[in-house]
């Protein structure tokens, strides 16, 4: 009776080591698929996909775990990531001034061209530790893209205006992003290595006002 028993026993235990290998297995699988689910959810919020279907996404990495457009939400809302959010602020600094000149650039030399299309919000933007996916919104482009171009043909008194015009548009983007204190000076920054080095470079008279070269000048050496 007793061997009889012990065929059915090993067939028993067999099927329950079974059974739990599978569910193990399956719970494995399962877990799996919700954490690679959970990545690409981060990467989507981070602005590191493209929607399903649409245009593949911008190059360029993070700065603090943040790409794109959720660089301007988390600098915009900074009481959602009290943790790094001086350390974003003090990074972006220098990627927003790259970004807002090579829109400017692009207009200067879309109009040299004869042509005119407005760069999109995202743009891969370099810097000291690689490019950054930078984004801006799209009035703020098409506004500097518009300096751009027209920068090429102002005279001495326009050019004093578009000049005025991007100071004002820095001074509006760093109080929306609570960066006045990181990104003091960059708006006299950017008219220099645009509007102001574009009239130098073509030879032109150029006579900046003393007082605003100084300081430039002062912020650069700090930067």
């Amino acid at each position: 009776m007793t061997q009889n028993l012990v065929p059915i026993l090993l067939i028993t235990l067999t099927i329950v080591l079974v059974v739990i290998l599978f569910i193990v297995m399956s719970y494995i699988l399962v877990r799996l698929r919700s954490l690679e689910g959970q990545r690409v959810e981060g990467e989507d919020i981070a602005g590191g996909a493209a929607p399903q279907g649409g245009a593949a996404p911008v190059k360029g990495g993070s700065l603090s775990g943040f790409r794109g457009k959720a660089i301007w939400d988390a600098l915009e809302n900074p009481g959602k990531h009290p943790s790094i959010i001086d350390q974003l602020r003090s990074r972006y600094a220098f990627v927003l001034a790259r970004h807002i000149e090579s829109v400017i650039d692009q207009g200067q030399l879309d109009r040299q061209r004869n042509k005119e299309a407005v760069p999109e919000s995202s743009a891969p933007i370099g810097g000291l530790r690689g490019e950054v996916q930078s984004w801006l919104p799209q009035s703020y482009v098409q506004r500097f893209y518009r300096v751009g171009i027209q920068s090429l043909t102002a005279t001495a008194e326009e050019l004093a205006e578009l000049r005025s015009e991007v100071r004002g548009l820095v001074d509006e983007i760093l109080n929306r992003l609570h960066m006045t204190d990181q990104g003091q000076g960059i708006g006299q920054l950017i008219t220099m290595h645009t509007l102001d080095f574009d009239v130098q470079a073509r030879g032109e008279e150029y006579e900046a006002d003393p007082v605003e070269h100084e300081e430039a000048t002062s912020d650069s050496a700090q930067t």
